[in-house]
């Protein structure tokens, strides 16, 4: 292949001639994997005028949960234009193979897009499966060419994870699966059971709760979702309660097993025992990097095959950076381009704001998005902060968002005003979460937030308000404390005249 820079990829040297030398082709920038965050990657590191090539292996690509959600929202909202739901609820066939349409072509069309840059560009593409021989030499095997040794500079690790399958959990892609296998089901389920917490498999389950699925989760822990601000979660578990979705945290699985009549069985410690249409086994996942030889690069994953990597994506070989899934954080959809150039800026030294904080979220109905810290966060480490809340159901957002729970909470320290922390429930979470992002990344204040010209538009008036409530809760709390210090200072004093008195000789 040769591309508009006028760089050719090396061809493989065949078996039968042996007096040629291997050739080595060397790059700027090696990206391993299709995760959608290591085409980003690319895009970035090209249109710095770098030589880059991407090893895809495509055999278990699958739509990405933004794509689902999409279809689903576009369903949904079809649905209720035509004022009919039970008509396409019943039509349950039709609508598993309108959600697998919808969200593949969504899937290609973005892919296809990047991909057309990434070629304009000059990006050398390689259908194979990557492998580690050293540090910076990769070992290809494709179908086309054999096997092909490349060079990189920089390496960056985008595989992605596949869900976790236990020997003892009896799938059969139908009845028992895992959430890759969602959306080869023949039919939208009347009723599911979800065994585990994994993510991608929240953000799924939802969607098909919404579109009519009767929805039950069971995991062992007892809180759910618990890095993430309790409020919101609360909030959010009352809006998956009006969806249909149960939770029952706490309750470990004894056994999963399929019934005479195609059905799924669980039974629950305690001897409580559950059924359904099809269950969905999703207690984690794991990164795919069984197969990378991780080891000749200098690299351990975790138990799980994933990577550590820094803030900034870097592991501890400070020429490979891993990126998406495989690091393990929960990133939002939406923001993989920005998660891409702040790698991409750092891999090649450019300078950028690496310290400031990146959004995160689930890419359920409504969203979850978040930046910075939470209040459990704050209050471990003694940290003076306040809170500002505003409830959609008063704003002209919450008219239209779809969501009586949706909610903006900022979080701020009380002396200096720095903005800490903003936490969003709302259809539109991950656009919302944006400009909270912005403000903390640029060290700004809550007292930003006051400017009148964020009662111009909806999706920006909710920060105004939350922050008036905010400062509405420090005049309050600066009122009473006066008073609170006062009777304090009263009370040391007259513990103080009893120790006196107690150690004074009679």
């Amino acid at each position: 292949m040769t591309n508009r820079k006028g760089r050719g990829f090396s061809q493989c040297v065949s078996e039968d001639d042996a007096s040629l030398k291997e050739s080595i082709m060397r790059y700027d920038l090696i990206v391993l994997g299709h995760d959608r965050h290591g085409r980003f990657a690319a895009l970035e590191a090209v249109q710095r005028d770098k030589h880059v090539a991407l090893i895809e292996c495509r055999n278990d690509e699958t739509p990405p949960t933004q794509s689902l959600r999409d279809a689903a929202l576009l369903m949904t909202e079809t649905r209720q234009h035509e004022h009919s739901p039970q008509r396409f609820v019943l039509d349950r066939q039709g609508t598993m193979q309108q959600l697998w349409q919808f969200s593949n072509a969504a899937a290609q069309q973005e892919t296809s897009s990047v991909e057309t840059r990434l070629n304009q560009e000059g990006a050398d593409f390689i259908d194979g499966r990557p492998r580690f021989v050293g540090p910076n030499e990769v070992e290809v095997s494709t179908h086309s060419n054999g096997v092909q040794r490349l060079t990189g500079d920089k390496i960056v690790l985008a595989v992605g994870t596949k869900p976790i399958r236990p020997s003892w959990v009896p799938f059969d892609g139908q009845t028992i699966l895992d959430s890759d296998e969602l959306l080869a089901l023949p039919r939208l389920p009347k009723s599911m059971i979800v065994v585990g917490a994994d993510l991608a498999a929240l953000e799924s389950a939802m969607f098909f709760a919404v579109l009519g699925t009767r929805v039950v989760f069971v995991d062992s822990q007892r809180r759910l979702l618990a890095a993430w601000d309790r409020e919101l979660i609360h909030h959010f578990r009352r809006q998956a309660d009006r969806c249909g979705v149960r939770f029952r945290l706490g309750r470990s699985v004894l056994d999963i097993e399929k019934t005479f009549d195609d059905r799924a069985a669980v039974r629950l410690e305690g001897g409580q025992s559950m059924l359904a249409e099809c269950v969905l086994y999703a207690a984690g996942r794991r990164g795919n990097t069984s197969s990378l030889n991780l080891s000749a690069a200098g690299l351990v994953p975790d138990e799980q095959g994933r990577l550590w990597c820094n803030e900034q994506g870097q592991t501890w070989i400070k020429h490979i950076y891993g990126i998406g899934d495989v690091v393990g954080f929960p990133v939002l959809a939406r923001a993989s381009m920005n998660q891409s150039r702040r790698v991409i800026e750092h891999l090649f030294g450019e300078r950028s704001n690496a310290t400031s904080p990146i959004s995160h979220g689930l890419l359920t109905m409504p969203e979850l998005a978040s930046v910075g810290a939470t209040e459990e966060q704050l209050s471990h480490d003694l940290v003076a902060y306040e809170v500002g809340v505003a409830r959609f159901a008063d704003t002209s957002l919450g008219q239209f968002s779809g969501s009586p729970s949706a909610m903006l909470k900022l979080l701020f320290h009380r002396e200096s005003l720095e903005l800490l922390g903003v936490h969003c429930l709302s259809e539109s979470a991950s656009e919302l979460i944006r400009l909270g992002e912005t403000v903390m990344s640029l060290g700004g204040t809550v007292e930003s937030f006051l400017d009148k010209n964020f009662e111009d538009l909806p999706l920006t008036k909710c920060y105004r308000q939350a922050a008036e409530n905010g400062f509405a809760r420090l005049a309050d709390e600066s009122l009473a404390t006066p008073r609170a210090s006062k009777f304090q200072s009263r009370r040391r004093k007259t513990s103080a005249k009893r120790r006196r008195l107690a150690l004074s000789p009679r």
